[in-house]
């Protein structure tokens, strides 16, 4: 990347890089030695080029959803994301007209920590960016949540609506705040 960026005038290093971290097997164990390579800004995955190394003929259990080592794999993604501070990206929703099917899976996998999906058409690009932007309602919460633990800088769990808070619900506030471009 380095010389076709010299090559064209690029400045070095601007080049930034989202990794599929399943083209191959044996990826899967070496997903944590991605952390702090300098262009690296995200990590996905793909159920479909994993199949091929066991030979698997098809990739989901009975209820349509992925077979247990592609849940293992996707969920050793998201944590090596997480470890190398980069960005965890789903995977595609192979049913580009299936609009509703990938809405749904966008807000699952949003819920659990991931911050964008990879889109096969552009039909999907609208519906994917709606289901990861936070919802005005789940901004004001978020924003009261910091308002609450900034009033109290010192506190390590805070009454909230009837229930505590520690800081994790701090932590997830400021990410709904910055998915939302306010913070």
């Amino acid at each position: 990347m380095t010389a076709v960026e010299a090559a064209n005038g690029i400045e070095q290093g601007s080049t930034k890089v989202i990794a599929l971290v399943t083209e191959a097997a044996e990826a899967i164990f070496t997903i944590f030695e991605c952390a702090g390579a300098a262009r690296l800004i995200g990590m996905t995955w793909c159920a479909e080029d994993l199949a091929d190394a066991p030979g698997a003929i098809n990739n989901r259990d009975a209820s349509g959803d992925y077979d247990y080592i592609y849940k293992l794999a996707r969920s050793l993604r998201l944590i090596g994301a997480a470890t190398g501070n980069v960005l965890p990206i789903e995977t595609i929703h192979g049913d580009f007209r299936d609009l509703d099917g990938i809405r749904a899976r966008a807000e699952k996998v949003r819920a659990e920590g991931y911050r964008g999906m990879l889109a096969i058409h552009p039909a999907q690009a609208n519906v994917i960016n709606e289901a990861f932007t936070p919802s005005e309602d789940e901004i004001a919460d978020a924003q009261e949540i910091v308002d609450i633990f900034a009033a109290n800088p010192g506190a390590c769990a805070i009454e909230y609506k009837g229930g505590m808070l520690d800081r994790p619900y701090l932590a997830l506030a400021e990410t709904v705040l910055r998915l939302a471009g306010r913070l």
